[in-house]
């Protein structure tokens, strides 16, 4: 399609006791984009609230017991009767609560016992009993550790205060002082960092003879939680296909309560309101009928009916429709801007011009392979490190420069960096085609051809913003935009000079002479861009004339005409940075090759040979193709895109529901 989808507004009042069933079925259809209402979003009710709390307790459960809550999108399962759900997931969580609550219970136990053993391991060489030391009258005891860089610190800082024992392992300590003097020994402690040993207030005894009851505690511990995984998997064996569809209704029926606080209510009614394609219009309708068993009534606009949109107050959303390979492209487009409702969808246009260009600096049949392999395997989804590549469509754009590039590799004549493999068939092939034998089709690096190569990508830049103007001029008259389309330097005034410059720039490298008429011709587009205000104020009785002044009009004219001038100089020289690329990546593929022949001769030398070969083509495959689509963008974005992006709009994005109860 060459534009956007055709939209219409679609409104529904629907009964409150079919509201939850008419936004399921726009949530899996996915083709309304519901228009966000002024009125405040309401408090949500009891039900609605016990079944958000409910959610988040079987996802605990869930979690628990490890149940994957996805549900396949095209085939969710039937929807429950909201009481027999709830009560069912109460049933289920009651069955579990026990076990839950002594799964925690045990690894709360478990973790107590494994920091005991883990202290008592430090201290097993303190031959003195826990009741002891708590009981000694005149002597205060710290057990603990400090930073090991701290522990002499220490020492020499409570030398004539207090006596600092190492135990076991460094940095495991025990510290003792007057009772008098143990808040001064607290105070040195803590500024070298010491976290003191938390033992258990009942543990009794020598550590070394305490430790092997708490590690029989703790195997015991952890059998008893053993036990509990195989009560877990029993439950989740049992009950698992349950459960999920359980909690994936619970998120789904939680996403559609989020959907209806934001709906205008007027006592058992609920309107929803929002964009569509046209396409699907009467699908849409018809789903929504027999759901409700046609208790709902729809009404319906086209864009232009809209009173928002007629005032510039809302945009209508935009909504592309693309084959495999131009879907590709989509994500280049929309990280500039949403083209407007209405206007050409230049996604086509950029999928042409990135392949192109990418082509011609990129020219290599060996490396070009490459990136149609990676292509080809990313489409592919054989491979899991390559899904999130696959998802987002590149596998399209490899493909298509992978091929691209080798086209133009074969017209150069480079295989994998080599300018001498694809000469026998270069020249069986041009016999057959010319008449007469060449070793490559075209030489870019050849001294006599440069200056041709360089004119042919002014061309190609040429044909590149000659399609950016077509496409604003169409734009803007499909907007009724009468200003921008005749009289802007990227409408037909602006178009108009360009083409006709080009056609004297043409005609001078053929030898032409440039004529008196030439100048009235190259004259008048510009009279027009620079009379532009006072030509559209006359046309459309706007007073005054001249909004601001004489002496301002002037300025504003003499500054619009340079600026016209300086852009299309720019536009078209910006292109020779295609030749410039393109005749880089063969003098590194040239420079790869001296490398080869300069380490022929020595000792080995094949087996460098071959090294320099392979790293040399992965050098330039992944620096040279980062830079060419660095390069090819940059064109897009400034020399294509700003002809004809001046205002963006607004991306359609339906309300769905995502098997994992997704929110819109």
């Amino acid at each position: 399609m060459i534009s956007s989808e055709r939209m219409r507004k679609l409104e529904v009042l629907v009964l409150a006791r079919d509201v939850d069933a008419v936004l399921r079925y726009l949530g899996f259809a996915g083709c309304l984009q519901l228009i966000a209402e002024a009125s405040q979003p309401r408090d949500l009710t009891p039900d609605e609230r016990g079944i958000a709390d409910l959610n988040v307790k079987v996802s605990s459960l869930c979690r628990f017991l490890g149940v994957d809550t996805a549900a396949p999108a095209d085939n969710p399962p039937p929807a429950l009767d909201r009481e027999k759900l709830t009560t069912r997931a109460q049933e289920m969580l009651d069955e579990v609560q026990d076990l839950m609550d002594e799964e925690a219970r045990l690894l709360a136990l478990k973790l107590s016992l494994k920091q005991t053993a883990d202290e008592l391991d430090a201290f097993a060489h303190l031959r003195v009993a826990f009741s002891e030391l708590e009981h000694l009258t005149y002597l205060a005891f710290r057990l603990g550790t400090v930073p090991v860089e701290k522990v002499a610190p220490l020492t020499a800082a409570l030398e004539k205060r207090a006596l600092v024992v190492p135990l076991g392992r460094p940095g495991v300590i025990m510290a003792i002082a007057s009772k008098k003097g143990r808040w001064a020994l607290d105070s040195e402690m803590r500024a070298a960092g010491f976290h003191e040993a938390k033992f258990p207030a009942d543990l009794k005894g020598v550590p070394a003879e305490v430790l092997p009851a708490v590690q029989a505690s703790l195997a015991q511990t952890e059998s008893a939680l053993a036990a509990i995984t195989d009560r877990k998997r029993e439950f989740r064996d049992r009950q698992s296909g349950e459960l999920a569809s359980i909690a994936w209704q619970l998120a789904l029926d939680v996403s559609i309560d989020t959907v209806k606080q934001g709906l205008p209510a007027t006592g058992s009614v609920l309107k929803v309101s929002g964009w569509v394609p046209r396409r699907r219009f009467s699908e849409t309708v018809e789903g929504l009928s027999t759901i409700t068993g046609g208790r709902i009534a729809i009404r319906a606009w086209e864009p232009e009916e809209v009173p928002e949109v007629r005032a510039g107050k809302a945009k209508v959303p935009v909504s592309l429709r693309h084959g495999r390979f131009t879907r590709s492209f989509e994500r280049m487009v929309f990280s500039y801007g949403v083209p407007l409702y209405g206007t050409i969808d230049p996604t086509p246009f950029v999928a042409a011009v990135f392949v192109l260009l990418f082509g011609i600096m990129f020219g290599d049949v060996g490396q070009g392979f490459v990136a149609l392999l990676i292509g080809l395997a990313i489409s592919s989804g054989r491979f899991k490190g390559l899904e999130r590549y696959r998802q987002k469509h590149f596998g399209g754009i490899f493909t298509a420069v992978g091929l691209a590039s080798m086209l133009t590799g074969f017209i150069y004549g480079s295989f994998f960096a080599n300018e001498n493999v694809l000469v026998p068939f270069t020249r069986w092939l041009s016999t057959l085609l010319l008449g007469h034998p060449v070793d490559r089709f075209v030489n870019i690096t050849a001294p006599d051809k440069i200056f041709t190569f360089f004119g042919f990508t002014i061309g190609v830049g040429a044909i590149i913003n000659s399609a950016g103007l077509v496409i604003n001029i169409v734009n803007q008259v499909r907007l009724r935009n009468w200003e921008k389309a005749f009289f802007s330097k990227t409408g037909l005034a602006g178009a108009l000079f360009f083409w006709y410059a080009l056609s004297i720039a043409v005609r001078l490298l053929l030898g032409g002479r440039i004529g008196g008429l030439d100048i009235i011709f190259l004259v008048v587009p510009l009279l027009a861009i620079f009379f532009r205000e006072p030509i559209v104020h006359l046309v459309t009785g706007h007073r005054p004339i001249l909004k601001d002044g004489m002496l301002s009009f002037l300025m504003e004219g003499i500054v619009e005409l340079l600026e016209s001038l300086t852009y299309y100089v720019s536009n078209s020289v910006s292109f020779l940075r295609v030749a410039a690329f393109a005749m880089a990546h063969g003098v590194l593929s040239v420079i790869v090759f001296e490398l080869c022949d300069m380490v022929g001769a020595a000792p080995g030398g094949v087996v460098f040979r071959v090294l320099i070969m392979i790293i040399g083509n992965l050098v330039i495959i992944v620096l040279e193709g980062l830079i060419v689509t660095i390069q090819v963008v940059r064109l897009q974005y400034y020399e294509f895109f700003s002809k004809f992006f001046t205002e963006t709009g607004e991306a359609f994005t339906p309300f769905t529901l995502d098997p994992k109860g997704g929110s819109p």
